[in-house]
């Protein structure tokens, strides 16, 4: 086990060093202050989900390969940093000689994903990773859902697809889970801990996993009550 890192009480991965205070800051960010805190100390520090954001109009990529830790300027398109971990990136980081940590406050579009370098991940214009396989198209569906048609499409070909959040669906009455690890993604149980059926990436599980013989792509029009975790 990585010592970087312990269970809680749902068997899902946190980092010691920086755990969550539900008491002090609410659900809303599943124990930490902002959006940033848990996209930096939960999704990327214990679970290694490659992770993006911006500060002062430079937009970063935060991802580990081959147990790397490696900070990418999107701006000028290059590996700047390399860290042997998570822990040891957020505590040496620094930009313009602050360190990272102080300056989390002004981060802004924090955001998770499983691989920000993977074949139907690809980034838009203005440096934003989109779904490139199933791409939204806000033209014809307008903003509602992101550019999707429904707001299943959105969770599962953003949400779940690209930033790697764990899903929870309803379908006939019945509930499903959909986990997310940093080598697979997984058909689980209500806790997100037993998995059922594995597959290599998102989008083979949505075009694969079957429900009443049929594929969970082709579904999406019927799932109710649908939500990232």
């Amino acid at each position: 086990m990585n010592k970087h890192l312990i269970n809680n009480i749902a068997n899902k991965s946190i980092s010691p060093k920086y755990l969550p205070n539900k008491e002090k800051y609410g659900e809303e960010y599943g124990g930490y202050r902002n959006k940033t805190e848990k996209i930096i100390f939960n999704k990327f520090a214990a679970t290694s989900n490659d992770v993006s954001f911006i500060y002062n109009n430079t937009k970063y990529y935060i991802y580990k390969r081959d147990n790397i830790v490696k900070v990418y300027n999107a701006n000028i398109k290059e590996v700047i940093k390399e860290y042997l971990n998570e822990t040891e990136f957020i505590e040496d980081f620094s930009i313009n000689g602050i360190p990272f940590i102080e300056v989390m406050d002004e981060i802004s579009d924090a955001n998770a994903y499983i691989d920000v370098f993977t074949p139907h991940l690809a980034l838009d214009k203005e440096g934003f990773p989109y779904n490139c396989k199933y791409p939204p198209n806000k033209e014809k569906f307008g903003d509602l859902y992101d550019g999707y048609k429904n707001k299943a499409e959105g969770v599962l070909f953003y949400d779940f697809g690209i930033q790697g959040y764990d899903v929870s669906f309803k379908y006939k009455g019945k509930d499903y889970y959909l986990l997310t690890e940093p080598d697979h993604v997984a058909v689980c149980d209500e806790h997100f801990t037993e998995e059922y059926e594995s597959y290599e990436d998102a989008m083979t599980l949505i075009e694969n996993f079957k429900i009443d013989g049929k594929p969970l792509i082709e579904l999406t029009a019927e799932i109710e009550e649908i939500e990232p975790e």
